[in-house]
């Protein structure tokens, strides 16, 4: 619900923007918010992607790795 009255603040915001700008230009201000709200959840979703690739490659660098012993290496573990 938080997020539904942000965007039509936004939009109203962008409406006065465009309408300060030029008084038919509330056609321009609304889509210069869209673009804003656009770039913020891509910006976001690219942070969230980042975030997920980090994890995955410390998952991969943490994973046990096979070693063989030698006959002193048992010896010594034993």
């Amino acid at each position: 619900m938080a997020i539904a009255i942000t965007i039509l603040v936004l939009l109203v915001a962008g409406g006065f923007i465009g309408t300060a700008i030029d008084f038919g230009s509330v056609f321009l201000g609304i889509p210069l918010v869209l673009i804003f709200i656009g770039a913020l959840i891509g910006r976001e979703t690219m942070e969230r992607q980042r975030r997920v690739l980090q994890m995955k490659r410390f998952r991969r660098e943490a994973r046990t790795r096979k070693v063989d012993f030698d006959a002193t290496d048992k010896r010594t573990v034993v």
